[in-house]
């Protein structure tokens, strides 16, 4: 469940809260039923010319394949090989990039974090691989937009809107030179998704809940005007034209909006809100890795739900190629590709994932 920023900014840096999902919570048996298809494997014919397919559109028992499959340049069933190292950011270049503008009112520090809270209700957090920050319009934007699964509304705001302070992409030309001065330099290699928010969307969804559950209108922004507009923006590194994973939290491994790794919220008064968790530096192994035609990946997803112990039907929404970082040590990451599988209950909104080895068409567990 979504938590209020002013109940969790101690813990921010630490954890975040995710939904469960069916994977989570179902008991799956450990040898299933034979796999059966029920219709044409449309992916037959591509990969005998040696690509994937746009899509499946399948069924096998009680999994449903109506799945846009996105290779992006492993098209042709290969992949490069790949390590990463978690960069290690420069606390003293970010504190005086972000701290330039704000009144400090208290300091706080442990271990190797550094965090500072300012007169007019900013927030400034840093440690050699992450950094949180947030002005007091953050507060408000974050009571009226959400990319969390339990409340998320971010579909209100997904629109190619244009502000008069900046075109989205002059704000994301900007915000890269803004993230290149801070150390988190992405060069090319970087997947977006941006939102633009505009304030009357945000005055009529902005929602505060007290401890109690209660409504909170005393917490509502007193006004809000055309200078509140603001972009949001979701931005996950890439490896050859195909986006970067990892495993979030031990209680998040899913790969979505709510948790990229640098999230930005961008007004006219510059950034509003900055969340980097981790950036990778990454070595190129020269070495090509084969992938499993997709018949083996559908496979390996119907044999899983299919095994569960109830008679739940699943959905297979989208299937993406990613490259996850699989943690080693504090500081090194092995680099898989996988596929990333989106799936639903029919009749159900929530949706959940199973990530699985593309090289070895196995549950890649994180």
């Amino acid at each position: 469940m979504k938590t209020k920023l002013k109940y969790i900014i101690p813990m921010l840096m630490l954890t975040m809260t995710a939904c469960a999902s069916p994977s989570d919570s179902k008991e799956t048996i450990a040898e299933s039923n034979a796999v059966t298809s029920e219709s044409v494997d449309t992916a037959s014919t591509e990969q005998a010319h040696g690509n994937f397919p746009e899509r499946l559109d399948m069924e096998i028992d009680r999994v449903k394949f109506d799945a846009e499959v996105l290779a992006y340049s492993s098209a042709n069933m290969k992949a490069k090989s790949y390590e990463a190292t978690l960069r290690t950011l420069d606390k003293e270049k970010v504190k005086d990039k972000l701290l330039s503008n704000m009144e400090v009112a208290e300091t706080m520090n442990h271990e190797d974090e550094d965090s500072y809270y300012g007169t007019k209700e900013e927030y400034l957090s840093v440690s050699p691989t992450t950094i949180f920050f947030y002005t007091d319009l953050y507060r408000h934007v974050n009571n009226a937009f959400s990319l969390f699964e339990d409340d998320r509304n971010a579909e209100l705001y997904m629109k190619d809107t244009d502000f008069d302070f900046a075109s989205r992409d002059e704000a994301k030309e900007s915000l890269l030179k803004e993230l290149d001065s801070l150390g988190v330099g992405l060069g090319s290699e970087y997947f977006v998704n941006m939102y633009s928010l505009d304030y009357e969307t945000m005055k009529e969804n902005e929602k505060v809940i007290d401890m109690e559950g209660k409504p909170d209108k005393s917490a509502y922004k007193p006004e809000w005007s055309s200078k509140d507009n603001c972009y949001y923006l979701c931005i996950r590194q890439s490896l050859n034209g195909i986006p970067v994973g990892y495993k979030y939290s031990d209680s998040d491994a899913e790969i979505n909006d709510y948790n990229a790794p640098i999230q930005i919220l961008y007004s006219s008064s510059g950034i509003e809100f900055l969340n980097i968790d981790r950036v990778f530096d990454f070595s190129d192994n020269n070495e090509d890795i084969v992938l499993a035609d997709m018949d083996k990946v559908s496979a390996a997803i119907a044999k899983k739900y299919n095994g569960m112990l109830d008679k739940t039907k699943y959905s297979v929404n989208k299937l993406e190629l990613h490259y996850i970082c699989v943690k080693e040590s504090e500081t090194k990451y092995k680099v898989r590709p996988a596929w990333v599988a989106t799936m639903s209950v029919p009749g159900e909104t929530a949706q959940f994932q199973m990530i699985i080895d593309a090289q070895t068409a196995e549950e890649l567990k994180l």
